[in-house]
């Protein structure tokens, strides 16, 4: 499946139609920017890698990928750039002036709304760094290796005598259920967040949010839910989950993470 970028809503045709003229090759090694730079463009990566740094020779604040955008600077006239941007692997990047796009949020603002999500899990993922890299400075344990190990020490195993597995459709991976408690979701490279099943490889469009879904075992049963910050959506069977809300599971069941389809066994 090809990834859909953010300004999908304004239709396939539309789409490729104004964004093609924006499309520009970048070598790996390449600085697009410097903190401290005046930033007038937004990137959206539509192939490659880039990575934040809080300056030239200073740590890696995120590593961006395909469907990932910045320069969000931008949106503000004359705002110095507040990060050191850097190609780690060969990229195509959709550069967007500002003028245009502020024309393309008025048509479609709805657009805007997913921006601002997605700004908020970028900044959110980078304030988590950096207090880490405050935390570690101060001689303290690192925050993230401290939530690992208390979520899997809360997270029991499961009997032998229960058998249950996930099929994941796009790659036909079967994962047995071994918890009492699992996460679905993607790979965070910037925290080190890894949840129980990770669904990296297999959502090459990255719908799927870091914790996006968790299957309990309580009572003999399993149990489906939409994790709190999920943004692209749960579905069991076809209907649609309310965040929190547990589902019971039941052979044959067919899970739906954004557009990633799963089958329950049992």
């Amino acid at each position: 499946m090809t990834k859909q970028n953010i300004f999908y809503r304004m239709g396939p045709k539309a789409n490729m139609d104004v964004l093609k003229k924006f499309i520009s090759k970048y070598a790996a090694g390449d600085v697009l920017y410097k903190k401290g730079d005046i930033q007038t463009d937004f990137f959206i990566i539509n192939k490659g890698k880039v990575q934040l740094k809080n300056d030239g020779g200073g740590p890696i604040l995120a590593t961006l990928t395909k469907g990932d955008f910045f320069g969000e600077e931008s949106l503000n006239s004359e705002q110095n750039a507040i990060y050191t941007v850097e190609v780690i692997e060969d990229a195509f990047l959709i550069k967007i002036p500002y003028v245009s796009l502020t024309e393309m949020l008025k048509q479609t603002p709805d657009i805007a709304l997913k921006i601002l999500k997605k700004l908020s899990e970028k900044h959110i993922k980078i304030q988590s760094m950096l207090l880490e890299m405050a935390a570690a400075g101060a001689g303290g344990a690192r925050p993230a290796a401290r939530e690992a190990r208390k979520e899997d020490s809360t997270s029991e195993k499961i009997g032998g005598e229960v058998k249950a597995y996930l099929i994941i459709q796009r790659s036909n991976r079967l994962v047995q259920l071994t918890k009492s408690q699992t996460f679905l979701g993607r790979r965070d490279y910037t925290t080190g967040f890894v949840p129980d099943i990770d669904l990296t490889d297999e959502d090459e469009e990255k719908y799927i949010s870091r914790k996006h879904a968790k299957i309990q075992f309580k009572d003999g049963k399993f149990y489906l839910s939409e994790e709190p910050g999920a943004i692209n959506g749960t579905f069991l069977n076809g209907n649609k989950l309310q965040t929190g809300v547990k589902h019971e599971l039941k052979a044959e069941d067919e899970i739906t993470l954004c557009h990633l389809n799963i089958i329950f066994k049992v």
